[in-house]
């Protein structure tokens, strides 16, 4: 059956054009040519006129521009200064921006309409990509975060700085026998498949502190050890042994272990080399520990294969030195904290 070229690919197109104007120039027949390609000689002799008269360049294949953007250049930057404010600030339910809620956006805002199967490529020309959103409490206190940024932050680095100091930050975790477990590279028509753990309620507590120049402390808890503020104490002096002649400035949450009356009496007898602050309150994105408790279950143990808490303490004290040697990667976790 003859075809008139239309119905078929754009790259098929091209082969037959660029071949057949080759065939023409050996005075192959148009009858022949159209024949050879199942097209109508019509076609063919439509393709000869084009290249003489535009050349051969004009035969290859082009992408279709495609209608042009409804909003202009101005309104496209605007809408991408709004879009980094919180949606709720748009008398929206929640801070974040959907597909379709931003498609609403842009209609009340601007009165145009894009169709929702065009929205993520749309939003994708504006350089918008999907994330995961970090969690921030409601309860956090935007003036005392940012007197802590401002005010604090900067004197006690000025502090440290005086003293020959190290400035570290503390926290605790506890590492589950139930692994986090992520992605993994595998056939399209595989199931990826990890065995794991099912025991709950088991799990291995870690102390640990960073510090931005790449240097970690951390020490497990032990058996049948809870976190209290004895055991926080014991940390504070394994890190007096390991710096026994530097200052240490160590920040921390606002945990009740960490504000306890012995504590606070251990650091004003050590008052020469230890200074404790806290952090505000609801505000663990300001602790870049967090970040390598993140590291430590989603990179070091993902999909751990532990049986038991032994091996588990095993596996956690292993992750924590290979961590601990490498500065590199604790000192990222400062970067990622700003």
């Amino acid at each position: 059956m003859k075809q008139d070229g239309r119905s078929l690919s754009h790259d098929v197109l091209e082969a037959y054009r660029l071949s057949a104007i080759k065939l023409h120039k050996e005075n192959v027949r148009i009858d022949v040519i159209a024949e050879s390609f199942g097209v109508t000689p019509q076609a063919v002799y439509k393709w000869i006129r084009t290249a003489s008269e535009h050349g051969i360049k004009a035969l290859r294949s082009t992408k279709a521009p495609g209608p042009a953007p409804s909003l202009e250049e101005g309104q496209l930057y605007k809408l991408l200064s709004l879009l980094k404010r919180p949606a709720s600030e748009y008398n929206y339910a929640t801070d974040l921006w959907s597909g379709p809620r931003i498609r609403h956006f842009i209609r009340k805002r601007y009165g145009v309409t894009y169709h929702p199967k065009h929205m993520p490529r749309f939003l994708r020309r504006l350089g918008l990509v999907l994330k995961f959103p970090e969690r921030r409490a409601l309860e956090q206190d935007p003036v005392a975060i940012r007197k802590w940024k401002k005010g604090r932050l900067p004197k006690l680095l000025e502090y440290a700085k005086k003293k020959r100091g190290l400035m570290f930050y503390a926290d605790e975790s506890l590492i589950s026998l139930i692994p986090y477990v992520g992605k993994t590279w595998a056939l399209p028509d595989a199931r990826p498949l990890v065995r794991v753990s099912g025991l709950r309620g088991q799990h291995i507590g870690v102390t640990a502190a960073v510090n931005a120049k790449g240097r970690l402390c951390f020490e497990l808890t032990g058996e049948k050890e809870k976190f209290t503020a004895k055991v926080f104490l014991r940390f504070i002096r394994k890190m007096r042994q390991e710096y026994p002649s530097r200052s240490i400035v160590l920040i921390v949450d606002g945990a009740p272990i960490h504000k306890a009356k012995v504590v606070k009496a251990y650091e004003f007898s050590n008052k020469q080399w230890l200074r404790l602050e806290i952090l505000p309150a609801y505000s663990p994105e300001l602790n870049p520990t967090e970040k390598a408790w993140d590291f430590l279950k989603t990179k070091k143990m993902n999909g751990s294969q532990a049986q038991s808490k032994k091996q588990l303490r095993g596996e956690v004290s292993k992750s924590m030195r290979s961590l601990k040697k490498n500065t590199v990667r604790v000192s990222s976790f400062f970067n990622a904290s700003k």
